[in-house]
């Protein structure tokens, strides 16, 4: 499937006669049957006895496998966002400001933390957010040590080496790192967020 991904990709603005070499070449390559489709608009889709995929100029896709199961998603050159969704859950991932609005509400917020990205992992068995920023000193650490013991969480480890401060905190439902890196220009800090399954 990557093969094929990658040659489609290659190509993307060639004819039928192109297609046609292209499917030859995954087909030798061990891809079995193969059809291909190039959309003239800069999108395409492939379909081999394994599964199928399809991207269309807007850089959303489907994924389907040789059970029939689906894939969704979308990926944003411009802004670095990417997402996806399938039966078993979702992610999410890119540049923002913002804390993301899965940020459980019994966990306090971040606050003093300049959030540049986020990672979102959503799922009937777990979920996983991860934000990332920067801060203007090691003192956002022991600030928000202190929110999370006052809404019930212990700290579990706690680690200072060379500028770097890493600490782990829990309660029942959650388990939470801090991550701090301090640097002369920019101090960078990340605050993971995992549940207890």
């Amino acid at each position: 499937m990557l093969c094929a991904a990658g040659c489609t990709l290659a190509f993307t603005a060639c004819g039928n006669a192109t297609e046609s070499g292209i499917e030859k070449l995954i087909e030798s390559q061990g891809g079995g049957d193969v059809d291909l489709d190039l959309d003239g608009d800069g999108g395409f889709s492939v379909q081999t006895e394994e599964g199928g995929m399809s991207i269309d100029e807007d850089g959303n896709f489907i994924i389907t496998d040789a059970d029939g199961s689906v894939v969704t998603g979308n990926a944003d050159a411009e802004t670095g966002e990417f997402n996806v969704e399938s039966e078993d859950g979702s992610f999410s991932a890119g540049a923002t400001t913002e804390l993301p609005e899965q940020w459980p509400g019994d966990i306090p917020e971040p606050n003093g933390l300049a959030i540049t990205s986020a990672t979102v992992i959503d799922s009937d068995t777990e979920q996983a957010i991860t934000v990332s920023g920067s801060v203007e000193d090691d003192g956002f650490v022991e600030s928000y040590a202190s929110a999370l013991e006052s809404a019930g969480f212990n700290e579990d480890s706690t680690f200072k080496s060379d500028g770097t401060i890493n600490n782990a905190y829990s309660n029942d439902t959650w388990t939470i790192g801090v991550v701090y890196f301090g640097d002369q220009s920019e101090n960078q800090v990340i605050v993971s967020v995992y549940s207890n399954s």
